[in-house]
This record gives structure tokens, sequence and C-alpha cells, in this order.
């Protein structure tokens, strides 16, 4: 059944407002491209874009240029134990007197063998690479609650379409009531009953639709939009086939899940950190050299007589540090054994999940077949009634009756297609598919009824 979304969008907004036409897959694009959480995984990736080059630094040399100038007076001789045996003219003559010096130094360091560092770049690579695992997550995470805020706004104007349709119903059997009584056959009692209930429904209507605006601003808080922002939704709560064994579900879920993936790479950069750890007590080999010189008067900058240079390659063996390097291995292997207890909840969520979302799917389409039989009956029955009240066959207690049954087996249909098509997009995200259904607007099958399984064109 085509419902009337747009007109009651039309009808919610602020009058100063003009509605902004949005589908799902908009609804998803916007939220994906503001979400704070989107955007810091992406801030995530620089960080450790950050760190890879932070590893790497230590297999590139070092290199600093340093300039001082120094001021000095300094009496040491004078201090020496065998100044007075001087003579005394020569001591005269050795007061010390206050100069200048000017060092100009180029130092270069670099690490020409170390087990630590290969481990290390590794590990930046993988991190990284977990890090994409993130933001994928944090994606599928953000266009999910999308969807289903999206589908949340629709089914809150569902709801306040089949409240308007009720009203209109009962304003209806109201007029019908006044010209029964006009004409002798119906009481002021049951005039009375029919405004009594039209006033209700006319209060569950501005009840319902109050809650529509407030399922808009959580659609607008989710795209990161004004609250009050008006939408008018372009698609529907349609029925969409969608049939997932548990087997299938699980299957893909481990493969494609962001969360399982990044649990592997976890482990690997653990591995990794191990390596980093043993290398603290293996040997390693640095070059540390300087060149540049030291003068009393800068113009001597650049003569060869003031050079000064040193070149030396440094080899570390470790022998004995306290058992530190022992201490490190023994967390770095702890924090493995803990990522492999992750990977194995990791495996019993994802089957739990595949398994309530494969579930929760099947009894969302038995309900909605439940409901779609239901909504043509109550439909049959009502328009009965309503022709007996006519022909005088039926009271008003009986239409009224007959209304509320048809009234709550559309409400009931709305919701069993809401609950369908938050199951679909539950399963599709455990599966880690795209939470969107891939039929284009407009191609949905109708909700199902009786007969032939409908088919999706």
């Amino acid at each position: 059944m085509q419902r009337l979304t747009l007109f009651l969008a039309l009808l919610l907004l602020p009058a100063a407002g003009q509605a902004a036409p949005l589908s799902r897959a908009e609804a998803v694009a916007r939220a994906l491209e503001a979400n704070p959480d989107v955007r810091k995984s992406l801030e995530d990736l620089a960080r450790l874009d950050g760190l890879i080059a932070e590893a790497k630094a230590d297999a590139l040399p070092e290199v600093n240029v340093y300039g001082t100038f120094n001021r000095y007076r300094d009496p040491s001789l004078l201090n020496s134990s065998s100044f007075d045996s001087f003579p005394p003219d020569l001591i005269a003559a050795l007061k010390p007197v206050p100069a200048n010096l000017y060092e100009g130094t180029a130092q270069i360091k670099q690490t020409l063998f170390s087990f630590k560092l290969g481990h290390a770049i590794k590990a930046a690579r993988l991190g990284r690479a977990f890090g994409q695992e993130e933001l994928q997550r944090a994606r599928q995470a953000v266009a999910l609650a999308a969807v289903v805020a999206y589908n949340d706004y629709l089914l809150g104007l569902e709801r306040a379409n089949v409240a308007e349709r009720s009203v209109a119903q009962k304003e209806k059997q109201l007029q019908i009531s006044r010209s029964r009584r006009a004409g002798g056959v119906a009481t002021d009692l049951d005039v009375l009953r029919f405004q009594v209930d039209l006033e209700n429904e006319r209060a569950q209507l501005l009840r319902v639709q109050g809650q529509a605006d407030l399922l808009r601003g959580r659609l607008n808080a989710v795209l990161v939009r004004p609250i009050d922002d008006p939408i008018t939704p372009t698609d529907s709560l349609a029925f969409l086939p969608y049939e997932v064994t548990i087997d299938e579900a699980v299957r893909e879920a481990w493969a494609n899940r962001p969360e399982a993936r990044a649990i592997v790479l976890y482990e690997r950069i653990r591995d990794e950190m191990i390596g980093v750890a043993k290398a603290e007590f293996r040997p390693s080999l640095d070059l540390n050299a300087a060149y540049g010189w030291s003068v009393r008067k800068p113009a001597n900058f650049l003569e060869s007589d003031f050079s000064r240079w040193n070149v030396g390659v440094s080899l570390k063996v470790p022998l004995f540090d306290g058992f530190r390097t022992a201490g490190k291995v023994a967390q770095a292997r702890a924090e493995k054994s803990k990522v492999a207890q992750d990977r194995i909840a990791l495996e019993n969520q994802i089957r739990l999940e595949a398994k309530e979302a494969v579930d929760r799917l099947k009894v969302a389409r038995k309900v909605l077949e439940a409901a779609g039989l239901n909504v043509g009956q109550a439909r049959q029955a009502l328009d009965m009634t309503e022709a007996n009240y006519r022909l005088g066959a039926a009271s008003p207690i009986d239409v009224l009756v007959a209304q509320a049954a048809f009234n709550q087996a559309e409400s009931n249909r709305n919701e069993a297609l809401y609950t369908h098509a938050i199951a679909r997009a539950g399963l599709r995200y455990v599966m880690a598919r795209d939470v969107l259904d891939p039929s284009p607007t407009g191609s949905a099958s109708p909700a199902p009824t009786s007969g032939p399984e409908p088919r999706q064109d």
C-alpha cells in the first residue's frame, strides 16, 4: 500500500521552513560525511601515518648543525702548583685575558644495524591497517544509525498517517450519526459517543504528530544538522524479500566484518611488539660523526688548520640489564595471549549476532505476512459494519469497534514493515554488507499477504 509520507511530512513542518527531500542513501552519505565518529577515525589514521614516519626515522640518518659562541677567561694556569717557581718576568707575562671562541659543527648519527628497527616498522604499518578497519567499523555503525533513524521517522509519519485517516473516518461517522438523529433513527447518545471518540482520536493525532517531530529531530542529529531542519523522506517502509542462512551469515561476517579483520591484524601487531621487546637485549651498531671548525677569529672559519672532526662506530652488546628486557617480553606475550582470548570472544559474538539477526528477520517476515492479511480482513469488516449502520442493522458501538480494529490492523502492519526493514538492515550490518538495500527506490515488492512468494523487480 502506498503511503502518503510526503503529505504528512509537509504537514508537520514549521511554517517558516522548507522541507528538503531526503532519501535513505542521501541520509547515509550525509551522516558519513559529517559524523564526529567517522571524522575521529580519519584523524586516528593521520596519527598512525605519523607513527609510521616516526618508526622509519630510526632507519634514516639524523643530521644536526650546531653553532656556538663563547667568551671566556681561564685562570687555570695561575692556579698551577708549580706556578710560583716560574721566573718573575714570565709570571708577569702570563696574565690571562678574555678571549672569544667560535664553533660550527655538523653531526650525523646513523643506526647501522638493529634487531628492533624492522619489528617497529612492521608494527607501525600493521597499526595503520588496523586503523583502516576501525574507520570502516565506524562508517558501518554510522550508516546503520542513519538507516534506523530514517526508518524511525518514516514510522512516525505512518503513525500520523493512520491517525489522520482515523480522524477523517470519525468525522464522517459523526456527520452520519447527526443525519440519522435528524431523521429520528439515532439518539443524542449516539451522536455524543461519536463526538467523544472523535476528540479522543484528535488528541491521539496530536500525540503521534509530536512523536514524528521528535523523530525528525533525532534524524537531524544523526546527520549533524540543525535539529529543527525540515525533511521530506522520499523513500518508504516498503517490503524487500531477503533470505540468508545462519551459516552464510556467520561465514560472511567473519570474512568481512572490520572487527574480525582488525583482531587478526592486532595479533600480528602483538607478535611484532614481542620482537621489539626482545631486541632490547640484542646487539646494535651505530655510526656517529662530526665535522666543523673551532676559531677565535670568525675570519678563520673554513680554514683547514682550524677544522675539527671525528668519526666513530659503536657496538652495543647487552650482557645484563637486571631482567628488564625479560619483563618487557613477558608483558608483550601476555598482551598477545589477551588478544587470542579477544578473538575467541569475537567469534562467539559474531555467531550469536548472526543467529539473532537471521531469526529476527524470519520472525519479522512472518509477522508482516500475518499483519498484511489482517489489514484486508479488518478493512472488509469495517466496510460491512458501516453499511449495516447506514441501514440501521448495526449500532454506533459496532462501528467504533470496527474502526478501532482497522486502525490497529494498519498500525500493526506499519510496525511489521518497520521491524522487517530494521531487521533487514541489521542482518546486512552483521554480515558487513551495505546496510542500504541494493534495489533502487520504488522497486520494492508489496508486503506479503498470502499465496506465492512476492517477486522483487
